[in-house]
């Protein structure tokens, strides 16, 4: 850790060097692998996605089909995707006590299925009161108006899941039947109609990655903001404590170095105390980051920040669980 002096010194240099470069967000990059919402079993790899019934079902299957048999943690697929139809065909080789090998079928670890079925409703609404020019002078200003009403209508689509993941002795994993609904308004003064495919399929996407986060793990790589304020802060740290922050755009380690030297003169502030539970989670110590996201939210509840982090720390820390049952098989 940086003593203040030598702190201030190289905050002084990197921070003349980033407004030389132009300022960014003020930001931590954090990265890690949070975890599935849904608690499926750990052995759950082969998953065969049956055809699901209704008129956005195929839809809906082939979009799953995608964002699951993508899904890749730390460099490997997370799942294996396998029709109805290649889980007839499939085999594997058993080899017995005595060298002799059978062929038996493929029995797969849960079977996804169920319907898909969507409405669309259109209907006249309260029109647009407009108003316009109906008399002009010689010179052509207008010196007579007129409200009209512009006729108006609106397009509602619904899609209404319902999906049941078993396991293979038939028992209930997981179930998404939640809908979704997508609205907009169109008036008679716009050659703008909008598109019933269109928003079926926003739909049928927005779903589908809902329902991949709640099946699988999550790996990301974001920048979360510092917090900058420094009401409260002790006055002669509120310069240093604003250098610190503008270096993060440029040197990460080093803004954190400087957060960590302001905890002692000011033990129960919020920004400090966020700020360095951010760091320790940007660097993969946990445990530290939730203590010190703990002890900012205790200095200021109700704060979103620290509730946050509090909450991704914990997603973190369920998905190593996860993940270490999963690589015990």
């Amino acid at each position: 850790m940086f003593k203040r002096s030598g702190f201030g010194q190289a905050v002084a240099a990197l921070v003349a060097l980033g407004a030389a470069h132009g300022a960014s967000a003020e930001t931590i990059t954090v990265e890690g692998v949070y975890s599935a919402r849904a608690d499926l079993p750990p052995d759950l790899e082969l998953i065969v996605i049956d055809q699901l019934q209704g008129d956005l079902g195929q839809d809906l299957e082939l979009a799953l089909t995608d964002r699951l048999g993508n899904v890749i943690i730390r460099g490997e697929p997370y799942f294996n995707i396998i029709t109805p139809s290649a889980l007839r065909d499939a085999k594997v080789q058993v080899e017995g006590e005595d060298g002799t090998i059978t062929s038996h079928p493929l029995a797969a670890d849960a079977e996804l299925r169920g319907s898909v079925r969507s409405e669309v409703i259109e209907r006249e609404v309260e029109p647009k009161k407009k108003r316009e020019c109906v008399r002009r002078d010689n010179d052509d200003k207008c010196v007579e108006r007129r409200e009209v009403r512009i006729e108006c209508r609106e397009l509602s689509v619904r899609v209404d899941p319902r999906l049941l993941l078993t396991g293979a002795f038939g028992e209930q994993l997981y179930s998404h039947s939640e809908p979704r609904v997508a609205i907009e308004r169109f008036c008679a003064d716009s050659d703008y109609v909008p598109s019933i495919l269109d928003m079926e399929n926003s739909l049928i996407d927005a779903m589908a990655d809902d329902i991949r986060r709640d099946l699988a793990p999550i790996e990301r790589r974001e920048g979360i903001r510092v917090m900058e304020s420094r009401k409260n802060l002790r006055k002669e740290d509120r310069k240093p404590f604003r250098n610190a922050v503008k270096l993060t755009d440029d040197n990460e380690e080093l803004a954190c170095d400087g957060f960590e030297s302001f905890e002692a003169t000011n033990p129960t502030h919020v920004s400090v105390l966020f700020n360095i539970g951010l760091c320790r989670e940007s660097a993969g110590r946990l445990e530290d980051a939730l203590e010190y996201y703990d002890r900012a939210l205790m200095a200021d509840p109700g704060r979103d920040y620290p509730t946050d982090g509090i909450r991704s720390v914990r997603s973190r820390m369920r998905a190593e669980e996860q993940l270490a049952l999963r690589d015990a098989l």
